[in-house]
């Protein structure tokens, strides 16, 4: 199946979650229920499945670097365009969250696999393993920062501890390097447990499609769509050019990096907002409109 027909079923997907939350066949709640299952169950053996089929590279190692970097300077650049504005500080955290890294794990893997086979969702999942790291350290420390309750690095560091996809990139990357072969049996399993993310995926982006909630703060959110993007790009455009010209790593690498920077705003700043009563809605708006901005282009390099 081509490229082109793959990213055009995702995005009939997306249509079949928007459309079920409408009618009422699925609501917000079970977009989490559906998220908690994708980042507990389908991408640990996403992953499993990627890392134990891939001989890794030194690149790959890099990329987790360049995942925490790229998080890390567009959550700066978020902080410090959203930090000082007169609004509400539960509004005010909610907008600088929206800027915590970028969501690979729900929205772009099924694509980067479409589009470079394994080889390129390992890449990304390495990239995504560094941005995850900002999201669940200084992301979540942001979040109680700007929320009434007082931070707990002890929280903090059990979440990462026991993050699934972490602990199943772990186990994954020992048994890559110690050369272990998994059993067809077993890797059966990974495979048919695995094959349900992209689906899953797709339709949770389309559950939390809402129009409304873009509607309601259109001047702030246009504003940190722009800026969003607009730092992306460039910091992508950096990497690439580091990758290609300075470390002279492939282009599929280099490629993969430059994708994923121009991703949208992790759904974990809607929870985050709402777990630390903030302002959930702005958070929404900010993940719609750029699930919108992110399938455009995500529909144009399929078309390419």
């Amino acid at each position: 199946m081509s490229v082109t027909y793959r990213v055009m079923i995702y995005f009939f997907v997306m249509g079949i979650g928007f459309i079920s939350r409408k009618i009422g066949f699925l609501k917000e709640r079970d977009g989490k229920t559906l998220s908690s299952i994708v980042i507990n169950i389908t991408i640990p053996f996403v992953i499993m499945d990627t890392f134990t089929s891939v001989r890794l590279e030194i690149g790959y190692f890099s990329l987790i670097l360049f995942g925490m970097s790229s998080a890390f300077v567009i959550l700066l650049v978020g902080w410090l365009i959203f930090h000082h504005l007169n609004v509400e500080n539960s509004t005010k955290g909610s907008l600088v969250l929206t800027f915590m890294g970028f969501n690979l794990a729900i929205f772009a893997y099924p694509f980067a696999r479409a589009l470079w086979g394994k080889v390129g969702l390992a890449y990304m999942a390495m990239f995504d393993l560094g941005n995850v790291l900002i999201i669940y350290t200084i992301g979540y420390s942001i979040a109680i920062g700007y929320s009434s309750e007082e931070f707990s690095g002890r929280l903090v560091v059990k979440k990462l501890l026991t993050f699934p996809p972490l602990i199943a990139f772990c186990i994954a990357l020992i048994m890559n390097l110690a050369g272990a072969k998994v059993p067809v049996l077993v890797r059966q399993l990974f495979k048919t447990i695995g094959d349900a993310n992209s689906f899953l995926s797709m339709l949770i982006i389309g559950v939390y499609l809402n129009f409304g909630r873009v509607s309601k703060e259109i001047r702030y959110l246009l504003a940190g769509v722009g800026v969003r993007y607009s730092t992306g790009f460039l910091l992508g455009i950096f990497l690439y050019v580091l990758c290609t010209r300075v470390f002279s790593l492939n282009t599929i690498l280099a490629r993969v990096i430059l994708l994923s920077t121009l991703m949208p705003t992790p759904i974990l700043s809607i929870l985050y907002s709402s777990e630390r009563e903030l302002d959930p809605e702005i958070a929404g708006g900010m993940v719609t409109l750029t699930v919108m901005v992110s399938s455009a282009i995500l529909f144009v390099i399929g078309l390419l």
